[in-house]
């Protein structure tokens, strides 16, 4: 039942890449991507098998960086890598944040992997299983990973800027997984008690930020990128408090400015918004009113940025005052 809504979403993205790129769906996208989002339903949770091994793992990465500081080269095996990575999943942030996250950035930025390791990387990070594992269950703590892989991703996507270690096939497949997961990411959580940050939309928004920069990309699959992350913003049921808004904010400055595309586009789906709220004759559930506050923080945040947006989104989030009541 999962397996087939994940599909039918990835599905839908490859569909409406293809149209895209032919100049159609333009105007019914959003409607399509909403539709498609709304028909989505949440099965009962599972267990999340938390990775094993994360002293080791620990042990390995600082063994490596100490070896790579003498040196200025590392050797890591296939197995050695998955063992670190692993620990991306680990509800525990010593393992997965202080511990893979920070060891796997120092190493992609400081080009101590070789170019075939990182594809190796990115097609582990962007594969189902990783970006869609309990994606569909109330919330749990395989939002680390997701998160966490996402993270990872953007300092890859940010180091091939520059090297170029990503080929096409690649590129396109990381374009639509991206795209999909944005669509089926419900989990708004920011810091999550002892297990540290989760943080899913605000990693969604650096992996954005640094495709909506590569020349590489053509307009058609920027548009879906940036349809995709507004659809799955919206329709998050709980609460965003952990500076997503901010972050996405800032992403939507930069979006909006590169090409007039975009901020058309934007413009468009605020529109849907206020018409989607002033047609809602009231709204009883929490879940309800938590989109509701998370479209008018997102707004509030722009309107602190305003000399960072094209003036008609501003001037037309002014003109809808009952946005922000």
């Amino acid at each position: 039942m999962i397996e087939s809504q994940i599909n039918l979403v990835k599905d839908t993205v490859s569909q409406a890449r293809k149209k895209l790129a032919a100049g159609k769906v333009y105007g019914s996208l959003n409607g399509q991507l909403e539709n498609l989002v709304g028909s989505l339903s949440k099965r009962s949770k599972t267990i999340v098998k938390s990775p094993d091994g994360g002293d080791q793992a620990l042990a390995l990465m600082q063994q490596t960086a100490e070896k790579f500081i003498k040196q200025k080269k590392v050797f890591l095996t296939d197995d050695q890598l998955f063992e670190i990575l692993r620990q991306l999943a680990s509800p525990n942030p010593a393992y997965r944040d202080r511990g893979a996250f920070y060891f796997l950035t120092d190493m992609i930025s400081n080009k101590a992997l070789s170019f075939e390791q990182m594809r190796w990387i990115t097609n582990y990070l962007i594969s189902d299983d990783r970006l869609f594992a309990h994606i569909l269950e109330p919330l749990n703590d395989a939002v680390f990973e997701r998160s966490f892989s996402m993270l990872v991703l953007g300092q890859l996507l940010a180091t091939d800027a520059q090297d170029h270690f990503i080929d096409d096939q690649l590129r396109n497949r990381i374009i639509e997984q991206v795209a999909s997961y944005s669509l089926l990411e419900q989990d708004g959580r920011g810091f999550v008690g002892e297990k540290g940050w989760a943080h899913a939309f605000v990693h969604i928004g650096n992996v954005l930020t640094v495709l909506f920069g590569d020349e590489r990309i053509r307009r058609s699959d920027k548009l879906l990128l940036l349809a995709s992350m507004l659809v799955g913003y919206h329709n998050v049921a709980v609460p965003f408090v952990a500076g997503e808004d901010s972050r996405l904010a800032s992403f939507l400055a930069y979006a909006t400015k590169i090409n007039r595309l975009y901020e058309d586009y934007f413009l468009r789906v605020l529109k849907f918004w206020h018409q989607g709220l002033t047609a809602q004759m009231s709204i009883s559930t929490e879940s309800g009113w938590n989109k509701v506050y998370n479209r008018n923080r997102l707004l509030q945040v722009i309107l602190l940025k305003t000399d960072s947006f094209p003036r008609p989104i501003i001037d037309y989030i002014q003109s809808s005052k009952d946005f922000l009541s």
